[in-house]
């Protein structure tokens, strides 16, 4: 390690990150496996010559995207956030960019400083797949969802509320109870639609069962007013299927200003 002074060796660096999860086996560093996180950390030991540990807003699962995935670090290093931001866009693949990069307060954490979350899934509702939206939506035949009733449940959702039906069954969280502030659909074309989810925070594959679900009253699996009810049970047995990961995209990690 170069010698460098104590504020040197102090200095906290803030990022804004997008990838496309569909090759890396999550956010989370794991042993033989390609991850967003070890590969940032890879390009940042080699730029800054020595190892540097990432943290991140919040795990992404396998085949999750990222648009707005927020993470720090601290090295000992004297070169300029440019000079970073360049290095690691040039040693990282290339479905993952660090959009931008600047120092950051000390006391700033991208988790546990974090307020809400955003997530967006994306429905793709016409008669034959796209190969240009296969890879960040979930394709469903039109005619097979009604999007009045989907709407409908989707609407029903917001508040604070135990979320345990609606969480993988090996999520490890101890608080279950969470604020989902908004929950609403939006047309991105005439066969594009968008949920988008706003929250305090979120367990783990939450959103992609919530979809799930959705989809499966809007098709008739599940009764109308089945958000509610499964929701009350706590059971995760009683609710719908998980949505596939490739149409999540974390969208935006809220901060007090």
């Amino acid at each position: 390690m170069n010698p460098l002074s104590r504020e040197e060796e102090r200095r906290h660096f803030r990022l804004l990150l997008e990838y496309n999860g569909e090759k890396f086996a999550g956010w989370q560093f794991q042993p033989e496996q390609r991850t967003v996180q070890g590969e940032l950390e890879h390009a940042l030991a080699t730029l800054c010559r020595h190892p540097v540990r990432v943290h991140g807003s919040g795990r992404t699962d396998s085949g999750v995207h990222a648009r707005g995935q927020v993470a720090s670090f601290r090295a000992a290093t004297d070169l300029p956030c440019s000079r970073l931001l360049r290095g690691l866009n040039g040693l990282t693949g290339s479905d993952v960019s660090v959009i931008s990069l600047e120092e950051a307060d000390e006391n700033f954490h991208p988790l546990h400083s974090a307020i809400g979350k955003v997530y967006v899934y994306r429905l793709h509702l016409r008669r034959s797949p796209s190969p240009l939206e296969a890879a960040t939506s979930w394709h469903i035949p039109y005619g097979d969802l009604d999007l009045d009733l989907l709407q409908t449940e989707l609407a029903s959702l917001p508040g604070e509320a135990d979320w345990s039906a609606f969480r993988a069954s090996d999520c490890g969280a101890s608080k279950t109870v969470k604020t989902l502030r908004r929950a609403e659909l939006r047309f991105e074309s005439d066969d594009l639609v968008t949920l988008i989810f706003e929250g305090s925070g979120f367990l783990k594959q939450m959103v992609r069962i919530l979809v799930g679900t959705l989809v499966d009253v809007a098709r008739g699996k599940l009764e109308p007013g089945s958000m509610l009810t499964v929701r009350e049970s706590r059971e995760r047995a009683r609710a719908g299927r998980t949505a596939p990961a490739h149409g999540l995209v974390m969208e935006r990690v809220l901060y007090d200003p």
